[in-house]
């Protein structure tokens, strides 16, 4: 169980606080926080792709000001960036598919939650499908381990969601 500080530290880092709004002893933990989060998160990784780890992709990832970037490469050339912020909801397009192994053709992301001492984030969204007319909610998990730089991703599809059509977004979640 997350406890309430580590929450809200988080919530902090996320949503960009300056830490010179903060007491002290705060301002020191969420420095540590993030500095973790950095040397944790920051580099380039292996990408897993459903059941083999691909040699020539690699996912550079950085974290600055609440924001994540994902820079993929296939075969060694870079393709867009993607950046998440939490708090904004963020059309990704076909590149969140990939980003996130899902079957759809446009991502959106709402937010995601950061397990430091698992070494993983989850993000939260929902993706459409021209295959199957619809929005579904899920849930990426994204670890790694530490000593090799590879990445996992593991998705859980949820309900469907109502709400626009394709480029429209996918309403409330």
């Amino acid at each position: 169980m997350e406890t309430l500080k580590n929450m809200s530290m988080m919530a902090v880092l996320k949503l960009g606080i300056p830490r010179t709004e903060l007491p002290k002893t705060v301002a020191i933990e969420v420095e540590k926080l993030e500095s973790r989060i950095k040397s944790d998160w920051t580099g380039i990784f292996r990408r897993w792709d459903r059941d083999l780890w691909c040699d020539r992709d690699r996912v550079k990832i950085d974290w600055s000001g609440g924001e994540w970037r994902f820079q993929l490469y296939y075969d060694g050339f870079p393709v867009p960036a993607i950046k998440i912020k939490a708090g904004h909801a963020k059309d990704l397009g076909y590149l969140g598919c990939v980003m996130f192994l899902l079957p759809g053709n446009i991502v959106w992301i709402d937010d995601f939650k950061v397990v430091v001492e698992d070494r993983k984030f989850i993000f939260y969204g929902a993706y459409y499908s021209h295959a199957g007319y619809c929005w579904r909610q899920f849930k990426a998990i994204l670890s790694h381990s530490g000593d090799q730089n590879r990445l996992r991703m593991e998705v859980e599809e949820g309900r469907l969601v109502s709400g626009g059509e394709g480029d429209e977004g996918p309403g409330t979640l």
